[in-house]
């Protein structure tokens, strides 16, 4: 896992033009950033569209960047804010006009669980992490599946660092609930 002073060298040697650094930045945030734009996106090609823009933008504001700020979290606010403009910017229909049923979901699809393990676990705590209200699974998939801290996480939801902590440790004990409760139920059945 990249470290946080690799991400601040990196905003140092890009301020100063370095496009080996850009390039280094570019290999391995690439993926991260892929999976959290098709969150919101759901769309292969609609994401590298976005994440092509995010990286130009970046490079074209690359004398404004500030080494005492997280730039993984600038690269994930920046992928948020334009996946969420390209949504509104696409719905021709106000939701005022759609009835509650017809609403899309403001949640963001699951993270896949990595391979490995009880399948039937990984299927049932991918349900769970999906059915969290929305900030909480938010701040969840950021911390856990994109490896972000509270303030950068904070800085990609634009909220306190402890806001971020409340919604990981709710999310978690939701999670701890429904854990205990399906195993109890599976060794009842057993």
């Amino acid at each position: 896992m990249t470290k946080a002073s690799d991400y601040q060298q990196w905003a140092s040697k890009i301020r100063a033009s370095d496009q080996k650094a850009f390039h280094d930045l570019f290999v391995d945030s690439y993926q991260p950033l892929m999976r959290y734009a098709l969150n919101f996106v759901k769309d292969t090609d609609v994401a590298k569209d976005i994440l092509q823009d995010v990286y130009a933008h970046l490079w074209d504001i690359r004398d404004r960047l500030d080494e005492e700020k997280s730039l993984k979290a600038l690269l994930y606010r920046m992928v948020k804010n334009r996946s969420i403009n390209l949504i509104r910017s696409r719905r021709p229909v106000r939701l005022d006009d759609v009835a509650p049923a017809e609403q899309p979901s403001e949640e963001m699809s699951p993270v896949s669980i990595r391979p490995g393990g009880d399948d039937l676990l990984e299927k049932q705590l991918s349900e769970w992490i999906e059915s969290l209200p929305p900030r909480q699974r938010e701040a969840f998939e950021l911390s856990r599946f994109e490896g972000l801290d509270h303030h950068e996480i904070a800085d990609v939801m634009e909220c306190a660092p402890r806001t971020v902590n409340n919604h990981i440790v709710s999310a978690l004990n939701t999670l701890r609930v429904q854990l205990k409760q399906w195993k109890s139920e599976r060794e009842n059945r057993e």
